[in-house]
């Protein structure tokens, strides 16, 4: 999900098809009182000129950082630290992809597209001085759709699983993975009101690259659509429409396959495959770093199985994953965007361009649906083979090139229980016990998740509890800030030990003990217990190096315990802390106390900040409340962002809406295009 775009001059950008008919002067924006934008004119492309404006108004730096990334010319701003994106940007090679099927794509998606570089174009050539250097403009059509292949990919996996064969760690561009999300669907039964209703609640990176910035996309063409994108995209990535709504949440299925390639000192350059050897294709990527006179070059290789690389033992792993096929999935999501029934959208699903991401449902006509989407290769079903670790790469009985329909994967529709959630968790745990499908019935080399996590748990105790779900009744579910009975965290964290050692037994340690047993399991920022038990968690990621998730030994406990103790005395000097001193909500010069911890429903992860506090840098972030009322009507709207529409500090829109989204509120939004002119504080034309 990471998208680009532009070009300065329209006689070198380089298409495939006739530009589409743009006239800015019928292009309207529409900013609200939160400055969040509403782009009305008569085409798609001609919308998606306005929004590319609008974005550009608000993060225009962002955008370019994306552009840079798919030219392979980041570190020309970015120095040293963009290099490793940019080979891995020419490593995995999706331009060729994008070459190989781009005839083939939807006319009306690739003018959509070819409208929203025009604008970025206009915003760069009005605003000269906002241009970070001489390499951002032009850029042709397929770099833009090769970010799009390159950012999923990333989204994928391949940020993680590169450094783990190269042994090190290789940087990737910051805030360039998701981190999770929630989403619930309300069926008329559930409902309190009788009101089918769904809930949008990403948890991602607050600023950067992947933050959610919020649009309200409406053409004559019948578009029509209020929700959340990523800088650098044309369209709107969840969100809801008139007559439906739908949510994404990161899924974890078995997404990427590592490849150990057969070579030895005797056949340099090549790999064995079923006793013949085969030359190892070479590229050199050429890397342009600023403050480096001269291009540094970097030899990329590729096997049969896909992207090769060297390790520093002289090994070489590829990696295959379904990302790399396909270059289609912003096509895909237009499509999502157009649907206006339920079956035009599952139509839009059997594209199968999306390699990945649950997709939670709800509509006018009192559908809920569930799916956890990907697009599943048919792998070798011998269980020599370890699909779940390295396969050997000497065999085309590993190589799979074929990919499962949508049918084949779980999902739901209309359960009996009303009600379908998932919070990246397991697949087969997404309603009611008694209507939960089976996992034996799917293909276990697909490696979905089969746990619950805490928010799932949580989130399941809360709807349980509830016979009807009201409006109200919702926003408490997914404004939660406490942890389930049974503590569910990695690195044998389940609290389990830390909750039963004997204050007696460590007198030293009888404040920290006493305040972890004592706790509620709530994360406000008035407790001190969730202060001792937040410190504690991140602290166990360097207590368990090996990523153990067997249970803590009480001397890891006792460890941990002491951790807290001595941070907290050498830094505050006393050990009634907290949780909101010690955790904060950064925007601009300005901080303030922030509630939540990792993996509760309004989950907050944090980084350090300074030596003595930890500061927000993602989780609960984009949030929507859709419920859509029995007369038909327009859906009823609330959402709020976590700062504001405008990345700009000198701009009132800089952190709005930040005191809103700390007190759990919301704005109501509107898909009325008459409402929302009467009520605009701006309305223009962009050039």
């Amino acid at each position: 999900m990471k998208y680009l775009i532009a070009m300065l001059f329209l006689c070198i950008f380089q298409i495939h098809a006739q530009q589409p008919n743009i006239h800015t002067n019928q292009i309207n924006i529409a900013r609200d009182s939160y400055g969040v934008p509403h782009i009305f004119a008569p085409t798609d492309p001609e919308v998606a000129y306005g929004l590319a404006w609008a974005h550009s108004e608000d993060d225009f730096k962002t955008i370019q950082t994306l552009i840079l990334t798919g030219k392979g010319k980041l570190a020309t701003y970015l120095g040293k630290k963009g290099a490793p994106v940019d080979y891995v940007f020419g490593l995995l090679n999706t331009r060729k992809v994008v070459d190989q099927q781009i005839k083939a794509m939807d006319p009306a998606f690739i003018q959509l597209v070819q409208g929203y570089l025009m604008g970025l174009e206009a915003y760069a050539k009005a605003h000269p001085q906002e241009v970070l250097n001489k390499h951002v403009f032009p850029i042709q059509l397929e770099d833009y759709i090769a970010t799009t292949m390159f950012s999923v990919a990333i989204f994928c996996g391949v940020d993680k699983t590169l450094p783990k064969i190269l042994e090190g760690s290789i940087p990737h561009l910051p805030s360039f993975t998701g981190e999770g999300s929630n989403a619930f669907a309300i069926k008329s039964n559930k409902s309190a009101t009788g009101e089918p209703m769904l809930v949008i609640n990403a948890h991602q990176p607050i600023e950067g690259a992947t933050a959610f910035y919020e649009a309200h996309v409406q053409s004559e063409e019948g578009w029509n659509i209020l929700g959340g994108l990523f800088p650098g995209g044309p369209l709107i990535f969840h969100g809801v429409t008139p007559n439906l709504a739908w949510a994404h949440t990161v899924n974890f299925q078995d997404k990427i396959d590592v490849y150990q390639l057969h070579t030895d000192k005797a056949h340099p350059g090549q790999y064995e495959v079923d006793g013949t050897w085969m030359n190892l294709e070479k590229r050199k990527i050429k890397l342009n770093i600023k403050g480096i006179p001269f291009p540094v070059s970097k030899m990329a290789f590729n096997s049969i199985y896909g992207p090769t690389v060297k390790t520093p033992k002289g090994e070489y792993f590829s990696i295959r994953l379904p990302a790399l096929f396909d270059a289609g999935a912003l096509q895909q999501w237009y499509a999502m965007n157009r649907s206006t029934n339920f079956q035009e959208f599952k139509a839009a699903l059997g594209q199968n361009h999306l390699p990945m991401f649950n997709i939670m449902y709800a509509d006018k006509q009192d559908n809920i649906f569930y799916i956890s989407n990907g697009k599943m290769p048919y792998r070798n079903a011998d269980p020599k083979y370890n699909w779940a670790s390295t396969i050997p790469g000497n065999t085309r009985a590993t190589l799979w090139d074929t990919f499962k329909p949508l049918d084949a994967l779980p999902q739901y529709t209309n359960p009996a229980s009303g009600y379908l959630f998932n919070t990246n968790h397991s697949p087969f745990l997404a309603t009611s016990t008694d209507e939960n499908l089976n996992p034996a019935k799917f293909d276990k080399y697909d490696g979905y998740e089969t746990y619950h996590n805490n928010r799932s748990q949580r989130a399941k105790e809360l709807i349980d509890s509830y016979d009807k779900i009201s409006w109200e009744d919702l926003k408490r579910i997914k404004f939660d800030r406490q942890l389930p009975a049974k503590i569910l965290y990695p690195y044998g964290l389940d609290a389990s030990v830390l909750f039963s050692l004997k204050m007696t037994d460590y007198p030293a340690l009888a404040t920290i003990i006493q305040g972890i047993q004592q706790w509620n399991h709530v994360t406000d920022t008035e407790s001190v217990g969730a202060l001792y038990y937040n410190i504690a968690y991140y602290q166990a990621s360097k207590i368990r190096t090996n990523g153990s998730k067997e249970p803590l030994t009480e001397a890891e406990a006792l460890q941990l315990c002491q951790y807290v103790h001595d941070f907290l005395m050498k830094h505050y000097g006393k050990l009634d802390v907290k949780l909101g001193e010690f955790q904060r909500l950064v925007r601009g010069q300005e901080d303030w106390p922030q509630a939540g911890m990792p993996d509760v429903l309004a989950a907050v992860q944090t980084e350090a900040w300074g030596e003595s506090k930890r500061k927000m840098n993602s989780g609960d972030a984009y949030i929507g409340f859709v419920k859509f009322p029995k007369d038909g009507g327009l859906p009823l709207i609330e959402t709020v962002n976590t700062f504001g529409a405008s990345s700009l500090p000198e701009s009132k829109h800089f952190a709005d809406q930040r005191a809103m989204y700390q007190a759990q509120q919301t704005k109501r939004m509107t898909l009325d295009k008459a409402e929302v002119l009467k009520a605009a504080e701006r309305v223009y034309h962009p050039e």
